[in-house]
Formats: structure tokens, sequence, C-alpha cells
């Protein structure tokens, strides 16, 4: 009995205060309310962004399903192939501009190769 006289004034003042500590550690290891319910509300959020993301998308889809299962009408190939066309002529043009250059290069070097031979 004298034993317990002796410890309980210790344990009487320590046990509060480890459980305080106790109670203090689990509160930050567990989220608060209010932080679950911010967190609940940008996952929501974020759902419904993708959400009207994924029905573009799908839009997107069913009408490229659409072109993809109908063949092309004549007037779509003739416009297709007038864009190739055009696009060519310019590639062409652009070839043609570069050969024009290097033409230039090889006048302007053979003048100095002459002008180089003449000294």
């Amino acid at each position: 009995m004298e034993y317990v006289r002796v410890i309980w004034p210790i344990a009487s003042t320590l046990t509060p205060i480890l459980i305080g500590l106790a109670v203090l550690w689990l509160r930050n290891q567990f989220a608060l309310k209010t932080e679950l319910t911010a967190l609940a509300t940008e996952v929501a959020r974020q759902n419904a962004v993708q959400d009207k993301e994924l029905a573009g998308h799908e839009t997107r889809i069913l009408i490229l399903e659409k072109e993809c299962a109908a063949p092309p009408t004549r007037n779509t190939l003739n416009d297709r192939l007038a864009q190739v066309s055009e696009r060519l002529g310019k590639v062409e043009r652009g070839v043609e501009g570069v050969g024009d250059q290097l033409d230039t290069q090889n006048e302007y070097l053979r003048a100095l190769l002459t002008e180089g031979v003449k000294r």
C-alpha cells in the first residue's frame, strides 16, 4: 500500500500529460473534417472538368466515325486534290527558288575562280 501512495501523485500527473500527448499525436495523424470536405469538393470539381472534356472527346469521336464510315464524295475528293496540287505548286516554287540561288552562287564562284586564275 505504501508503494501506491508514493507512485499515485506521479502517476496522476503523468497520465493526463501522456494521454494529452497521445491525443495530439493522433490528431496529427488523421485529416481534419474541414480538410476532407475541401478535398472532396476539389475532387468533385476535377471530376466535373474531366466529364466535360470526355463529352467533348466523345462528340469528336462520333464526328470522325461518321466521316470514316461515309465514302468521300466527288466534290470532297476534288477539293482535296486541289489542296494537294496547291501545296505541290508551293513546294515546286520553293525548289525553283533554291535552284535560282544555287545558280547565282555557282556563277559567283566561277567568277571568283576565273579572277583567281587570271592573277
